[in-house]
């Protein structure tokens, strides 16, 4: 069935229009809206379907392969599904303008391919409504939900139905059924938008677990009170390079489990901070942490538009470290060590701060890589509020008995932070498993009282709760652990499983990370990477250089080592195809050369010539046997004996043994 004039110009215009590519849009709507205004048609071969439709099959596996080299997974399909209508227009174009009309489902299988070669016909289509939902579906990922979206598509689809309707069906009818439909489906959606949402966090934490922590600056929704084993992936999320010469702080890098530790003198080798903020909450509530405080201030940048100023510069040594990560639709939570009061060569379009320091950024690359700078005398840090000190009721009871008998007090924080590290040190140990308790046992009660194991969550909330009881300001701090170096990238590496949660505590002076988790927690995770584990690390880099390559940008005066690989690839692959089209050429020329040497002097020719002096010309198509039966026909000539000296004469001229002296 075909579809109306002008609708697919239309759909590739709203397409264009969503999705940002809007010139390509236009030229196509021009160009396959125009094909079918223009009477002349090709006579088209099935081989010229075939040669087309595997051209596209190739661009259609290059756009998966760049969009998945440059892109998180979720984007990467995101991306091919809007480029739908750029790949497959070239099918659409040569049907349209093509003799026939329509399209042949053997052209999309090699075996049906073969056969159809050989005669046997097959189901044609058109390809014109197919086209036309491979628009919608292209607008549809890119994702944009705005009022003037929901109108486009509704535009489309009802004029697609109308067009389909049946003719019996009245069009008033029609017409206010599908504005019932629309305006039913307009109020609905938030709704959707809304459960679609719920659904992939649900889902998203049921197969991994904690996918990614610190991935929202204003709640975070821990694993306590969940049964079963919590998954973690190996996944690599971030690279973190050091500049050289930089000072290791904190706490000596444990390296159990991972690939190796640095070289000493290697570039960039030194030791990063061990852990690296990305967020902080505040307020606890069901096993979910909350921010003290959602204001999120915007900043602005200065010099080249690349450098943002988190805080107040300190006095004294500065120090820094680079980390590149992929964000999510060009948002994300940036990593930064303690102390950090500028990022550099951060490429975004808006970037917010909010309590604490968590930084957000918006409207930035794909790959993000910046330079955190960063001292261990921070200054304009946020000072003690009534909210560090905030318990729940639930849980009021269980840390208050707790602070007790461990003889925590507040005029001591010192001494109070080394009982609490000496409490969960000694009692305590790492796990990924949880048992279900008894009925009306809360998760924190049954993991500091009876089961004294549990995963960096219950440690990170339990200190917070066990500190604020003691009058300790206390918060939950999310991130990443810096452990593991990898000599392959010259980095270190941070994966899925990496991701943090500790507590952030008050001295009296300053604000310091405190950590309880058992160091065990590093080996315990190591314990369960895969063996394939450095295939699928070598596959991360690769597709890291690809990202560099597409995002970070261009030093002047520096071409990028990916440049010149691709460009060496390009020159090979050009000089082997050459190599093929002239050695194919040669075959050819060969092939040519000899054919006509063969059977040239066969006297049959002498007969051709003599019946084309008397009008009766072999025509160019006509075979030896069919020109025979048209003189036959036409002339009236006899020419039963002349049949079995064409056959002779087929033999000389092409079969390669030619014929006996007998047979000539």
């Amino acid at each position: 069935m075909s579809t109306p004039l002008g609708i697919l110009g239309a759909a590739l215009l709203f397409w264009g229009l969503q999705t940002g590519l809007l010139l390509p849009a236009a030229l196509l709507a021009l160009t396959i809206e125009g094909s079918r205004l223009v009477r002349r048609r090709w006579d088209l071969s099935l081989e010229d379907f075939i040669r087309v439709t595997d051209g596209v099959t190739l661009l259609f596996a290059g756009s998966i392969a760049y969009a998945y080299a440059t892109r998180p997974m979720t984007l990467a399909v995101m991306a091919v599904v809007s480029w739908f209508p750029l790949c497959f227009a070239p099918i659409l174009l040569i049907q349209t303008l093509s003799t026939r009309g329509t399209f042949s489902i053997s052209v999309l299988f090699l075996s049906l391919r073969r056969r159809a070669r050989q005669g046997e016909s097959f189901a044609e289509v058109r390809l014109g409504w197919p086209f036309f939902m491979a628009c919608l579906l292209g607008a549809s990922a890119a994702n944009v939900r705005t009022p003037a979206f929901y109108f486009g598509m509704f535009v489309l689809s009802a004029w697609a139905f109308l067009s389909l309707r049946p003719r019996g069906a009245r069009p008033w009818a029609a017409s206010a059924l599908l504005l019932a439909s629309g305006l039913l489906g307009f109020v609905s959606q938030d709704g959707l938008h809304r459960l679609q949402g719920a659904v992939e966090k649900a889902g998203a934490e049921l197969i991994f677990g904690i996918v990614e922590l610190g991935s929202d600056p204003y709640q975070t929704r821990t694993a306590i009170g969940s049964i079963g084993s919590l998954l973690q992936s190996d996944l690599i999320l971030a690279r973190v390079r050091t500049e050289p010469g930089t000072p290791g702080a904190g706490r000596p890098l444990s390296r159990s489990g991972g690939s190796g530790t640095p070289e000493p003198g290697t570039p960039g080798a030194g030791s990063p901070p061990e852990l690296l903020r990305r967020a902080v909450y505040g307020s606890y509530r069901a096993g979910a942490w909350l921010a003290a405080d959602r204001t999120m201030t915007p900043l602005k940048a200065s010099g080249d538009g690349r450098t943002w100023a988190l805080a107040p510069e300190p006095p004294g040594q500065a120090r820094s470290l680079t980390v590149s990560f992929s964000l999510t639709r060009g948002k994300g939570l940036l990593a930064l060590p303690p102390g950090a009061f500028r990022a550099e060569r951060l490429l975004a379009g808006s970037v917010t701060r909010g309590g604490f320091g968590t930084v957000s950024v918006d409207e930035g690359p794909g790959l993000v890589s910046y330079r955190a700078v960063f001292s261990s005398s921070p200054a304009g840090a946020d000072a003690p509020s009534a909210a560090d000190l905030v318990i729940p009721a639930d849980e009021e009871a269980l840390m208050a008995g707790l602070a007790r008998d461990l003889g925590l007090d507040r005029r001591r924080p010192a001494e109070a932070l080394a009982k609490v590290s000496r409490f969960f040190e000694e009692g305590f140990t790492y796990s990924t498993y949880q048992e279900g308790g008894k009925h009306g046992e809360r998760p924190l009660e049954r993991f500091l009282l009876r089961t004294r194991s549990g995963h960096c969550e219950y440690f990170a909330t339990a200190t917070v709760l066990l500190l604020r009881a003691a009058g300790i300001p206390a918060r939950y701090c999310v991130g990443w652990s810096i452990q593991e170096y990898s000599r392959l990238e010259r980095a270190f590496i941070v994966r899925q499983r990496h991701g943090h949660a500790w507590a952030l505590a008050h001295d009296g002076t300053a604000w310091q990370d405190f950590d309880t988790t058992p160091a065990t927690w590093a080996s315990v995770e190591s314990e369960r990477a895969p063996w394939w584990g450095p295939v699928r690390d070598l596959w991360s880099w690769a597709r890291f250089q690809v990202s560099r390559w597409r995002w970070e940008p261009k030093e002047e005066g520096r071409t990028s080592p990916l440049l010149w690989l691709g460009l060496a690839l390009l020159l090979a692959l050009a000089g082997w195809k050459g190599s093929r089209l002239l050695s194919a050429a040669r075959s050819a020329q060969a092939s040519t050369a000899k054919t006509p040497s063969q059977g040239l002097d066969s006297e049959f020719y002498l007969v051709e010539s003599a019946l084309s002096r008397r009008g009766w010309g072999r025509r160019p198509a006509e075979t030896w046997k069919d020109w025979l039966c048209r003189v036959e026909t036409e002339a009236g000539v006899d020419a039963e004996d002349l049949r079995p000296v064409a056959a002779l004469h087929e033999r000389h001229r092409f079969d390669p043994p030619g014929l006996s002296p007998e047979g000539r």
